[in-house]
């Protein structure tokens, strides 16, 4: 629904890549963004191997949803997320985590509660390979800007941005569809065409 309105209103681009699945297809997130972006680690430091990360993580606000892009080169080789990462974000009051990469923890993260969304699953630490270069401000995915403060809705169907300056069009163009699906799978239920239906409230 969040998609189609998205659409409604001009916005084309707002669902996160495909490849980027719930842990448990039971979990939903919905909360503000907080973007961050993992890179290569440069000049790697033994002594504070996630100085970036770990700022990151204090400096998580409430209700947040953390998306973090990983850059291609460490993709595949460092786990973007884990128990102890999910274990602080909880703390600061985090919804969840959409990750643009791979994560591991899994058990222990599903154990938790604490949505999140990856690619996938590879048990590299990240240590030595990433760590966060910027964090609180804006990530792109695919294309897709997200900046801090905008929407995210996530579930089994995709992970959806919603830009901060649309969320109370978009809460409100909602409600009204609600209630147009509402009143229309009521009238299928009863054996209306699904011709009259649309014509009615055109909503499919």
């Amino acid at each position: 629904m969040l998609s189609d309105i998205l659409d409604e209103l001009g916005v084309s681009d707002h669902v996160l890549p495909g490849d980027i699945r719930p842990l448990n297809p039971d979990f939903v997130v919905i909360g503000y963004a907080y973007p961050m972006h993992l890179n290569k680690v440069k000049d790697y430091d033994p002594g504070n191997p996630y100085k970036g990360i770990l700022e990151a993580l204090d400096n998580i606000p409430e209700d947040a949803v953390i998306v973090i892009e990983v850059d291609e080169s460490i993709k595949n080789r460092a786990a973007a997320w884990g128990e102890l990462t999910s274990t602080a974000a909880m703390a600061r009051g985090a919804r969840g985590t959409i990750a643009h990469g791979f994560t591991r923890d899994t058990h222990q993260i599903l154990r938790m509660g604490f949505p999140v969304f990856s690619m996938g699953f590879v048990p590299y630490d990240i240590k030595g390979r990433g760590d966060a270069d910027d964090y609180g401000k804006e990530v792109i995915i695919n294309g897709i800007k997200i900046k801090s403060g905008d929407l995210v809705f996530g579930d089994i169907n995709g992970v959806v941005i919603i830009p901060s300056e649309l969320i109370d069009d978009v809460i409100t163009h909602a409600i009204e569809k609600v209630t147009k699906e509402s009143n229309a799978k009521r009238e299928l239920r009863r054996g209306k065409s699904a011709r009259d239906v649309w014509n009615k409230y055109r909503v499919f």
